[in-house]
């Protein structure tokens, strides 16, 4: 519960002061970091359990950012009905906006409420917990990592 809490707590603050700035939610941000991140072109399905929302919303979720022209879609030259994902330099743009917002208040809440020691092993405990939920839905099909 207070994992959830924390959670909850953390990600309404950032919600609101990038709403504040004018941006766009932090699931955006979680799409737009990870499509920048990668070399290439991401399928759809690969960031099932590296965005904060469901499986059927990230499909909309897609559509709004692709809309926002944050993001384009391109299409497997074998598989017409297969789509990639890539950033674009709107979206590039947009996350060094969110960024800092998003580290400032991720620091206020979290790095400076503990020591180094215990960022280590809160960490270290939540990067157990992460792996073993992401194990079971990498089993299921729910996502792929």
């Amino acid at each position: 519960m207070a994992v959830r809490n924390a959670h909850q707590t953390v990600v309404e603050r950032i919600e609101s002061e990038l709403s504040d700035a004018g941006l766009p939610d932090l699931a955006w941000y979680d799409v737009l970091v990870k499509l920048e991140r990668s070399a290439s072109p991401v399928r759809p399905k690969e960031m099932l359990c590296q965005v904060s929302v469901t499986k059927s919303g990230l499909t909309r979720l897609l559509d709004r950012i692709e809309k926002a022209e944050l993001i384009e879609r391109s299409y497997c030259p074998s598989d017409r009905r297969g789509t990639f994902l890539s950033i674009t330099k709107t979206g590039r743009e947009t996350l060094a906006e969110m960024k800092p917002i998003r580290d400032r208040v991720f620091e206020e809440h979290f790095v400076d409420s503990f020591t180094h020691e215990e960022a280590e092993m809160l960490s270290e405990m939540l990067t157990r917990v992460s792996v073993s939920a992401i194990g079971l839905l990498e089993a299921e099909g729910n996502c792929e990592v």
